[in-house]
C-alpha cells in the first residue's frame, strides 16, 4: 500500500484523479504568431511505449539558471508531457520537486536525493510485513517499473503492459514467442492478472493461491465444477499439476502431451498398459490421448467418461476402421439398435469387461484369450475371456441339470459341440460377441472358412427347447422336458476290467444283424476315424477290439423337419460327431 505525505495530497492527487492530459507548454511570446500559409493538422500524440526519462530538446541548452517552470515546452524536453496520466509535479510543472542543478553553465541537473529515497519521500509503500516483497521495491528501484513523469494509467508503468516490461528481469526469451499455447493474460501482458507487483502472502506474489487463483476467472469452469458429482483430483487442489500458468508446446498450455501427462506422472498403471502393450489403442496414442474418452476436469460417470463408455467407443467405431486399405475393425453400429438382445458387458455399457481400451497383448485388445476360428480343439484356457464370467463345467461336464439351458434332457449340447479333440466349435461359431436379434446373443449365421461365406443357423426356439438347421447339420432339436434324442447318445464302451464277468452275460452269444440294421466295425468306421483316433467326439474312449456298433433304421419320430413320414435308412450320429 502506497500512502502520500499530507503536504503532497493537493499538488499530487488531485491532477492524477483528473487524469489531465497536458498539453504542450510555450513561453509567452509578445509577437503575434504569423497564419500558416496553409491549413494544417496536428498529429495525435504518440502512445508512448517506453519513453526515456528524459526527452531530447530540439534546441542548445541554455547557459543561464531558468526557471524550472519552464523546463517541458515545445522545443524544451517536449516528450516529459506525452503521457496519458502525468505524474503530479510534471503536471504542475513542478520539476524541482524532484530536480535541482548540479552545473548551472553546463545546464546539469541532479536528484535531490538517493534513487531510493526520491519516490519514498512522497510515497510511503506499506509491506505490512507481507512474508514475500518484490525485489526492486525492497532495493528501492521503484524507475525500474515506473516512469517518473507519467503513463499510461494511474501506475506510470515503464512500458503500455506488464509483459514486456517483466521479462526484461524474469524471462528473456519472451512466453509471446515460440510456443504453440500461451496463457491468456500473458498473451495480452497482463501479468498483473496472477501477480501483485509490490507484496504479498503467497509464493512468487501471486493474488491467490492453489485452483482459487485460476478459477478467479475460468467463472464457467468453477460452476460446472461445483456441479460435477465427479472430480478430478488435481482438479481438487492446482491447475499447475497438469497446467502451464504462462506458455507450453501443447494444447491448451498442459505441460505434455496428454498420455505422457496422465500416465507419465499419475496413471503409472496406464502407461505401462500402453507402452508395454503388444497392441495398441489409436484413441490412446494419437491426437487427442486420454481426452478422446475423458473429461480433464469432472463429470457425472465413472473414470471421468466423456459419456456412458458404448457411446464413447461408437465415436470411433461406428464405421469400419482400415488400415493400410484393409478393413481391420469392423463397425459396431447394433451395438444401440433397440430391442435386441445384448452380451451382458454391453448390455451394462461396458466396453471394458472384454477389452483392454488402452492396450492388450491380445489381438482387438481383448482382456484374454479367445478363439478367432470356428473350428478349435478344446482347451480350457483358450476360453479365458468367456470363463471370466461364465462358468467353464458348461462345457466340462457332458451331464447336467441347471448349468445351461442347451441341453436335451441333461445332456449338456455345448459339451457336445465344444469340447472335441479335434474340430470342436468355438464360441463365434454359435454366438455373436456384442449384439443379436435372437435369445443367447445366436448369429444368424456365422463367416466360415477363407471366402466368408455366410453358414446360417437357423435357430428357433421353443419353451423348451429349440431347433438349428445349419449348413454343418439336418435340422436338429433339443428338448430340456422331453428329450428329442436327435444327438444319438453314444454306445457303451465294452468292459475291460479283470473282474469275472457274470454266468449269464457270458453264456449270451452275440447278436446278429437283423434285419434293417447292418453290423460295422467300430475301428474302421469312418465315423469313428472323423471324430478322432481311437477317441469319439465326446473324448469318450471307443472299444479298442472289433466291436460291432449297430445303426438302426431312422424312425419317424428322428424324421427331418418338413418332410415327415418315413424317410430311408441312414446312419446314425455318433454324439458329437461332425455331420
Amino acid at each position: 500500500m502506497i500512502r502520500r505525505a499530507p503536504w503532497m495530497l493537493l499538488v499530487l492527487t488531485v491532477p492524477l484523479m483528473a487524469q489531465v492530459v497536458a498539453p504542450p507548454q510555450t513561453p509567452p511570446d509578445p509577437k503575434p504568431t504569423p497564419a500558416p500559409t496553409a491549413p494544417t493538422t496536428p498529429p495525435p500524440a504518440p502512445r508512448v511505449v517506453d519513453p526515456p526519462l528524459v526527452a531530447p530538446s530540439k534546441v542548445d541548452a541554455p547557459m543561464t539558471a531558468v526557471p524550472m517552470n519552464t523546463c517541458v515546452t515545445a522545443d524544451c524536453h517536449p516528450g516529459v508531457k506525452q503521457h496519458r496520466v502525468l505524474h503530479g509535479p510534471v503536471n504542475v510543472d513542478s520539476c524541482d520537486a524532484c530536480h535541482k542543478y548540479s552545473d548551472v553553465k553546463q545546464h546539469k541537473f541532479e536528484l535531490k536525493r538517493e534513487p531510493k529515497q526520491l519516490c519514498t519521500f512522497c510515497h510511503i509503500v506499506e509491506t505490512n510485513n507481507a512474508p514475500v516483497v518484490h525485489k526492486p521495491l525492497l532495493e528501492g528501484d521503484c524507475m525500474g517499473c515506473h516512469n517518473p513523469h507519467g503513463g499510461n494509467d494511474l501506475r506510470f508503468l515503464q512500458s503500455e503492459t506488464f509483459g514486456p516490461m517483466c521479462v526484461k528481469c524474469h524471462d528473456k526469451s519472451n512466453y509471446n514467442k515460440g510456443y504453440q499455447s500461451v496463457h491468456g493474460p500473458v498473451a495480452s501482458g497482463d501479468c498483473g492478472g496472477c501477480h501483485q507487483a509490490h507484496t504479498s502472502s503467497n509464493e512468487k506474489l501471486l493474488v491467490r493461491t492453489g485452483r482459487d487463483l485460476c478459477l478467479g476467472c475460468h467463472k464457467e469452469m468453477s460452476k460446472q465444477l461445483d456441479l460435477m458429482p465427479i472430480k478430478h483430483e488435481p482438479v481438487e487442489k492446482s491447475c499447475l499439476d497438469c497446467h502451464d500458468p504462462h506458455a507450453s508446446q501443447f494444447h491448451m498450455v498442459t505441460k505434455a502431451e496428454p498420455l505422457k501427462l496422465c500416465a507419465g506422472t499419475c496413471h503409472e498403471d496406464v502407461r505401462q498398459s500402453v507402452v508395454d502393450a503388444k497392441y495398441k489403442h489409436a484413441a490412446v496414442t494419437e491426437e487427442g490421448g486420454c481426452a478422446n474418452c475423458h473429461t480433464p476436469h469432472g463429470g457425472e460417470l465413472a473414470s471421468l467418461m466423456k459419456d456412458r463408455p458404448v457411446n464413447v467407443c461408437l465415436k470411433c467405431h461406428d464405421k469400419p476402421i482400415e488400415q493400410e486399405g484393409k478393413v481391420i475393425v469392423p463397425a459396431v453400429l447394433n451395438l444401440t439398435k433397440p430391442g435386441n438382445v445384448k452380451h451382458g458387458p454391453v448390455r451394462d455399457g461396458s466396453c471394458g469387461g472384454c477389452h483392454n481400451v488402452h492396450g492388450s497383448d491380445h489381438s482387438r485388445l481383448l482382456a484374454a484369450d479367445y478363439p478367432t476360428k470356428f473350428y478349435q480343439p478344446f482347451n480350457v484356457e483358450a476360453y479365458n475371456l468367456c470363463f471370466d464370467c461364465h462358468d467353464r463345467n458348461m462345457v466340462l461336464e457332458p451331464k447336467v441339470d441347471r448349468l445351461t439351458n442347451f441341453r436335451d434332457g441333461d445332456r449338456n449340447l455345448h459339451y457336445v459341440h465344444v469340447n472335441r479333440t479335434k474340430r470342436g466349435r468355438t464360441c463365434r461359431a454359435c454366438h455373436d460377441t456384442h449384439t443379436s436379434d435372437h435369445a443367447h446373443i445366436i448369429r444368424d449365421a456365422v463367416p466360415y472358412g477363407s471366402s466368408d461365406w455366410e453358414l446360417p443357423i437357423n435357430y428357433k426356439p421353443t419353451p423348451t427347447g429349440g431347433s438349428c438347421s445349419t449348413g454343418c447339420h439336418q435340422t436338429l432339436r433339443y428338448d430340456r422336458d422331453n428329450p428329442v434324442n436327435d444327438h444319438l447318445p453314444q454306445p457303451e464302451p465294452i468292459d475291460s476290467s479283470p473282474d469275472k464277468p457274470k454266468a449269464d452275460d457270458a453264456a449270451e452269444p452275440k447278436p446278429e444283424a437283423e434285419p434293417g440294421k447292418q453290423q460295422v466295425d467300430a475301428t474302421s468306421s469312418p465315423l469313428r476315424q472323423r471324430s478322432g483316433e481311437g477317441e469319439s467326439s465326446t473324448g469318450r474312449l471307443l472299444p479298442s477290439t472289433s466291436a460291432l456298433v449297430e445303426r438302426p433304421t431312422l424312425t419317424p419320430a428322428l424324421s427331418l423337419e418338413g418332410r415327415g413320414g418315413q424317410t430311408p435308412a441312414a446312419p446314425a450320429k455318433i454324439p458329437g460327431a461332425l455331420p
